[in-house]
């Protein structure tokens, strides 16, 4: 993973967190710190919902939304 990349999340994640701390919801603040330290001692990630997703499979549904769309208008 790119440095750059890795600040972004890691800043989002600490910025994630400390918004949570100031509204008092501490359990997501832990959360979020700890991702941040995962992010920082570049631990394995989440993967994203949408890596095991078969293209196939999404191009299919977004026509089939598309036909919706157009046969409701």
């Amino acid at each position: 993973m790119l440095r750059g990349v890795v600040m972004t999340k890691t800043m989002r994640a600490w910025r994630k967190a400390n918004s949570y701390v100031r509204s008092g919801q501490h359990a997501k603040a832990v959360y979020w710190l700890s991702r941040t330290l995962e992010t920082l001692d570049g631990g394995q990630l989440r993967r994203s919902r949408l890596k095991d997703s078969d293209a196939g499979y999404l191009l299919s549904a977004l026509i089939f939304l598309v036909l919706l769309w157009v046969t409701n208008r």
